[in-house]
């Protein structure tokens, strides 16, 4: 790439009177320094390199002596067109174009022909003009409209980047061609303004040309994504008329809908989790809609799953509807619709289908490891959703796992080993005194199943406890011992016996002082109980379990 960043004519640079002339646009001190009024006339061989290729010399002839002095270039690289390009002078590009026609496809150290500087800048009418040089400018000019920058942008996708609608209007009418070409990572200038929310630029590239042929845009966009992916995620309001836009796009537009990304997830995947129902409703009304409601991502969720997720009721009533089979539908981990809606806490969703029919063959299956919608709640902690599926008569709460656990058994394993599972208003105490209060049973194989896999953290747990124990009970007894001696080295010291009040605090009288007694006496109180409480859960012939209530009770 560095090599390849050598642009431009070399050994010769642009004078300042040049400079100044084309920055500001004066048309009339341009043409007298063309002309070579005022300036010696410069004969021989100058070196331009255009459209990133060779270096190749350039014959000077006396009658060009003048214009010559266009073939020099700035630091950066731009030519003279490049900078009058930028800044918006049409009346000074048609003259260099004129007189200079192979800076049109000159390029800077950026790779920018002056066809990029005017639609970053956004200037129609010097787009127009070096549109039509290009045209008239043969085999390498014509070239030259289809280049790519260093970001492997065309002239169309810097214009839809920097959001120049007159632009892209203008380049979709004159070179439709470049709608076709995406950057080097697969984006497409239809997919980029689809993704930045203009449905101004969407309407330019998907409109036919004047003489009825189709658009030939583009679609791709980065990992597998299309447009019709990019105009789901919306922040503006405007996901449907962009969508819409998309889809009258014939015949590309339809065919879009079945398209999926590297992950396996269609339009109607994204716009269930992004977009608004007008959307999702848009893409249901296709008549592809069926099989499209019936295709699954690389993780085997249908659209139905996605719905439950994110907990969208409107959704999966209009699935269900188009895929009445709809329960059969499991993902790869064989979870249906309300596993989803329960492994997110979806309380609305799961309060919906538990008192809805329709879904009552959701409510007691269970997914390739055995597992209920009320196992998933009572592993998670979700007592709302617990409670929920409990009120309803059809659940059953005796259901055992693949291994062999019921969803108390399960409340018990999640609980037991976490440090709150004596607090009373943990998520997880709560699960499990909703499960116990319901009369759900508890397992032999669930109990020695327990015994098996969680002792060994019991045993870690205590041990760290026990280490817990020792540390704090030294730290407390030192707080304490400072604390003691802090009472009889009071600051600023006693009154002398030979004063009045002999053997009061100097700083007696003072707020300060009072607080500092206040909270020395705070920390020796405190100290001393928690000293206890550590010797106390210290102590080997204390149960377990209040061993671990009593060494939690001074760190709260």
């Amino acid at each position: 790439m560095a090599e390849a960043a050598e642009f431009g004519p070399e050994k010769m640079a642009l004078s300042a009177e040049l400079l100044k002339a084309l920055t500001a646009g004066d048309a009339a001190r341009l043409k007298q320094l063309l002309s070579g009024a005022g300036r010696p006339q410069a004969e021989g061989q100058v070196t331009i390199n255009a459209n990133g290729g060779g270096a190749s010399p350039v014959a000077v002839s006396p009658s060009r002596a003048g214009a010559s002095c266009l073939l020099g270039v700035t630091s950066n690289g731009n030519t003279a067109l490049h900078l009058v390009a930028s800044r918006g002078h049409a009346e000074l590009a048609a003259l260099v174009c004129e007189k200079e026609p192979s800076l049109v496809a000159a390029r800077n150290r950026s790779l920018d022909t002056a066809l990029h500087c005017a639609a970053k800048a956004g200037h129609g009418e010097v787009a127009a003009c070096l549109l039509s040089a290009m045209r008239a400018g043969g085999e390498d000019a014509a070239a030259a409209l289809r280049a790519r920058n260093c970001l492997g942008a065309t002239a169309l996708y810097e214009a839809v980047r920097y959001r120049h609608v007159g632009v892209v209007d203008l380049l979709m009418s004159e070179a439709p061609e470049l709608s076709a070409l995406p950057t080097e990572d697969g984006s497409s200038p239809l997919y980029l303004a689809a993704a930045i929310q203009s449905l101004e630029m969407v309407k330019a590239i998907v409109r036919p040309s004047l003489d009825g042929t189709t658009s030939p845009a583009s679609y791709s966009g980065p990992e597998g994504r299309t447009a019709l992916h990019a105009a789901t995620f919306n922040t503006r309001g405007i996901s449907r008329e962009i969508a819409q836009e998309i889809l009258n796009w014939e015949p590309e537009g339809p065919a879009l809908l079945t398209k999926v990304d590297s992950s396996g997830r269609t339009p109607l995947h994204l716009a269930i989790r992004h977009s608004s129902d007008s959307v999702i409703d848009l893409f249901l009304n296709v008549p592809t809609s069926e099989e499209l409601a019936r295709m699954s991502d690389n993780h085997g969720s249908f659209p139905v799953h996605v719905a439950a997720i994110a907990g969208r009721t409107a959704a999966i009533d209009k699935l269900a509807q188009k895929c009445p089979d709809f329960y059969e539908m499991v993902d790869a981990q064989g979870r249906n619709l309300l596993h989803c809606a329960v492994q997110h806490n979806q309380y609305t969703l799961v309060r919906y289908i538990c008192q809805n029919d329709t879904f009552s063959m959701l409510l007691n299956a269970v997914d390739y490891y055995g597992n209920t919608p009320l196992h998933l709640a009572a592993k998670y902690g979700f007592p709302g959703i617990v409670s929920l599926l409990l009120q309803t008569m059809t659940v059953k709460s005796c259901i055992a796992n693949k291994d062999g656990l019921t969803a108390q058994d399960l409340a018990i394993h999640e609980l037991l080993p976490r440090r709150e599972a004596y607090y009373i208003l943990s998520q997880q105490y709560l699960t499990l005194s909703c499960l116990r209060d319901s009369g759900a049973i508890v397992t032999l194989d669930g109990l020695y199943n327990y015994l098996a896999n969680v002792k060994p953290e019991m045993e870690e747990a205590s041990n760290e406890e026990d280490n817990l124990s020792k540390t704090g009970t030294i730290g407390s007894v030192l707080i304490a011992t400072v604390a003691f001696a802090a009472a009889f080295t009071v600051p600023g010291g006693f009154v002398a016996d030979d004063h009045p009040s002999a053997g009061a605090a100097v700083m007696a009288r003072r707020f300060a002082f009072r607080a500092f007694a206040v909270s020395d006496t705070l920390a020796l109180v405190c100290s001393a109980t928690a000293t206890c409480f550590f010797i106390y859960a210290g102590t080997g012939e204390v149960a377990p379990d209040k061993r671990r209530r009593y060494s939690l009770l001074p760190r709260l």
